[in-house]
């Protein structure tokens, strides 16, 4: 899997988890989607720190997915 792709899989991720934050959920499904966000989105920041020459082609995968996030939550983590 190319960084591009471990990229857009967080950014999917976060979506997915996200999109569920209006609905009642069960106690452990509530926390296994809070942990897999929690590890989306330190990934993806983990993706954006540690490739400062592919940043370009991650903020293009970004617009692409168009995820429940916003880029700042990513760019500004450091």
């Amino acid at each position: 899997m190319t960084v591009i792709e471990e990229f857009t899989k967080c950014l999917n991720t976060l979506s997915q988890v996200r999109a569920g934050w209006d609905f009642d959920l069960p106690k452990a499904q509530r926390q296994d989607e809070n942990r897999q966000e929690k590890e989306a989105l330190a990934r993806a920041r983990a993706i954006w720190i540690e490739n400062p020459n592919v940043r370009d082609d991650l903020r293009t995968a970004f617009t692409a997915a168009s995820p429940l996030a916003s880029m700042r939550e990513i760019e500004f983590a450091a």
